[in-house]
């Protein structure tokens, strides 16, 4: 069976995740360790290649990287309708691309904020780590979050980059969406990865992606949530209606 190697609170693997479940794609899922798993990362990966999650292990053939690469590659393999139409895949690449940068920007915030919460690093442990041991393994956590800030060069500010990137992408969004339900007309990728950038305002809720109360906190921007509560509607109402598991 494909394994799909990813970090569960990461944005990157969120879309991955949507677009497998979406075509009905057979696949286990592993949680990456940071730090811990780097070399088996590599393995995975051309020589030469960064090793980066999410991570599509396919016995048939080489790992596919990315999540973008992986919704594409998925949609040849599964069933139902299309992500990728081709008269809409101009539209949804620039808003893949949008997603990307809004992304960037959600780890720039979130992980030094992981970084000072202890709560949050005992929720990003591995799940066989029983829970009287979470806390006093906080620091092993603290470890592969430094690891991830360096290998992505995560800066410590991020409120210029956040009204300079993230509110116009926001402001866009609402824009093009003018109070329709999809992006196109019809559900595409264009939806689900700008639904997924919306992760900076207010994660989804645990019934779609289980979040600890801490790690949610972390993840949390209240200026945006406040400034943008039509599109954090719009993102629930979609995942309700699409996000099948």
């Amino acid at each position: 069976m494909r394994t799909l190697v990813g970090l569960t609170a990461s944005g990157w693997t969120e879309k991955a995740r949507w677009a497998l479940d979406h075509h009905r794609v057979a696949y286990r899922f592993h949680d990456y360790i940071p730090l811990i798993q780097e070399r088996w990362l590599r393995k995975q990966v051309a020589p030469g290649t960064k090793g980066s999650v999410p991570l599509l292990v396919d016995p048939p053939g080489a790992a596919v990287q990315g999540s973008f690469a992986i919704a594409k590659r998925v949609e040849e393999l599964g069933q139902g309708a299309p992500l990728f139409p081709q008269e809409h895949l101009a539209a949804i690449t620039r808003w893949n691309d949008t997603s990307e940068q809004v992304l960037d920007v959600a780890r720039t915030y979130a992980m030094p904020r992981m970084l000072a919460s202890t709560g949050a690093q005992a929720e990003a442990l591995p799940k066989f780590v029983p829970g009287w041991l979470r806390r006093l393994s906080a620091p092993t956590a603290r470890l592969g979050m430094r690891y991830v800030m360096s290998k992505h060069q995560v800066p410590v500010s991020t409120e210029d980059a956040i009204e300079a990137t993230v509110v116009p992408a926001y402001e866009r969004l609402r824009a093009a969406l003018g109070g329709r339900p999809y992006l196109e007309g019809v559900f595409t990728y264009a939806d689900i990865t700008a639904a997924v950038m919306l992760v900076l305002a207010r994660p989804v809720d645990d019934r779609h992606l289980p979040l600890g109360p801490a790690t949610r906190e972390v993840w949390t921007h209240a200026g945006l949530a406040a400034r943008f509560p039509d599109l954090i509607a719009w993102r629930d109402a979609l995942y309700d209606k699409h996000r099948r598991t």
